[in-house]
């Protein structure tokens, strides 16, 4: 199982960390306490195919930026350890009555006008916008009929969409994070979904970045407080635990 570095409850003294990670009743060593697929989200940020194709124009402009090696790491990661977890998580996810979120980085606008000035070159340079095929979800994760999907206009999953409104609708109080890159879009998602008061975990091994050190860094600095590190057979054990006992 994975850990995170104030899974312990140390980052606090125990009278005082009842709730860290947002949880209601946090006990350290227990990560899956209270858990409830049917208040849980997963959300995919940025598994899109302009942003993880092999081909595609973010792992292009990676290489054209003359770091071709850190392109190299996302694509070896993704088929190596995102890809076929996402496999084992995502059926698991949908069958468990696990709400599916697609976050992806697209325009809605003629002339990308909604995206934010850093990353408007960027999406505009890809033609990502909304219904194109760029912005689709990748063939690994699927688009499923009863999946949600929003359009964020920058890093985070929450900034400038309905997200945080579709989860309350729907009485969701926990999510699960997978996606890329750890470092930008994935850390900044779960940042604003602890500071919303969600109940949040990272699944490690179904996010990649452009470095091992990078993706340690990230792993370590969300970990602290910010959403427990899982892996993605943590998730699947604790999903299918919970759909059994129904």
């Amino acid at each position: 199982m994975a850990t995170s570095p104030g899974a312990d409850g140390g980052m606090l003294p125990p009278d005082l960390s009842a709730h860290w990670y947002n949880a209601d009743d946090f006990a350290p060593g227990e990560p899956w306490r209270a858990f409830d697929p049917a208040r849980t989200a997963l959300v995919l940020v940025d598994l899109i195919n302009w942003q993880v194709d092999p081909s595609g124009p973010s792992i292009a402009a990676i290489r054209a930026a003359g770091h071709p090696e850190r392109a190299d790491y996302l694509l070896a990661r993704f088929a190596d350890t995102i890809g076929p977890n996402l496999e084992r998580l995502l059926p698991a996810a949908r069958r468990a009555g696990v709400r599916v979120v697609h976050a992806r980085l697209a325009s809605r606008h003629p002339d990308y006008a909604d995206i934010v000035p850093a990353l408007r070159p960027y999406v505009k340079a890809a033609g990502a916008r909304d219904g194109s095929l760029a912005a689709m979800p990748i063939a690994e994760v699927g688009d499923e009929p009863r999946d949600l999907s929003v359009v964020k206009s920058g890093s985070g999953a929450f900034g400038g969409t309905e997200l945080d409104f579709l989860l309350r609708r729907e009485g969701i109080d926990t999510i699960l994070y997978a996606g890329v890159v750890t470092t930008a879009c994935v850390l900044l998602s779960v940042a604003a979904g602890f500071d919303l008061g969600y109940r949040q975990y990272l699944v490690a091994d179904c996010t990649g970045t452009l470095s091992a050190r990078d993706q340690e860094d990230a792993e370590r600095l969300i970990g602290n407080y910010l959403a427990e590190i899982v892996t993605a057979a943590d998730a699947v054990a604790a999903m299918e635990k919970q759909f059994h006992a129904l």
